[in-house]
């Protein structure tokens, strides 16, 4: 059965980033969440039954266990979009982005928290804060679409993963709460786990 976790229960600093978060984020959201080893059986690559939550959890766990041959992150590699693949290109430079800052704190980070899923359409967002191997905390925004055409139609697929505290402090400086720069057309994320950052029109 999904469930979500209680804001409540998270550290200081990961409630206030999760609290910031959703504030930026008044669209339809759920606390689905992918359910717990054992209680459901499926091949780790993209389906159409699994929802978006679901691939946030994969790719999350994948990094917290990765090994030192990259299965964690090739995992990761092969939920990200179609259309994303082609910034990164091959598994390897994959893996050399994943280990470079600001992402080098995803592989075999300790645990994750979950804020609920915001969905919009065929995009959906999610915040995760990770308890990285040093002990300290870092947020991250996953966004993800549902592909509308080729061979992975139908599937959520990750488009990309931004460091929310960031960009999440620039929209505070800014004074820029919009959510422009989630689901707006101005909105531009061309990479996953790259340097590219979402823009936000100046306001």
């Amino acid at each position: 059965m999904s469930h979500a976790v209680a804001v409540s229960s998270l550290t200081p600093k990961a409630k206030g980033l999760i609290l910031l978060f959703l504030a930026t984020v008044p669209l339809a959201a759920t606390g689905a969440l992918a359910p717990e080893s054992g209680s459901r059986s499926f091949d780790p690559a993209p389906s159409p039954e699994l929802e978006p939550a679901e691939v946030v959890r994969i790719q999350v766990e994948a990094l917290r266990k990765n090994t030192l041959s990259n299965d964690g992150i090739e995992l990761t590699y092969r939920f990200a979009s179609p259309g994303n693949k082609r910034y990164p290109g091959p598994l390897d430079r994959f893996i050399d982005m994943v280990r470079s800052a600001p992402y080098d704190r995803l592989p075999n980070h300790r645990r994750a928290e979950y804020s609920p899923m915001a969905v919009s359409g065929n995009q959906a967002q999610q915040m995760v804060v990770i308890i990285d191997a040093e002990g300290n905390e870092v947020g991250y925004v996953w966004v993800l679409s549902r592909q509308t055409e080729g061979a992975y139609k139908g599937r959520w697929m990750t488009d990309a993963v931004m460091p929310a505290e960031r960009e999440l402090q620039r929209q505070l400086t800014q004074r820029s709460m919009s959510t422009d720069w989630l689901f707006g057309p101005s909105t531009k994320i061309p990479s996953v786990f790259g340097n590219s950052i979402a823009r936000t029109v100046d306001r």
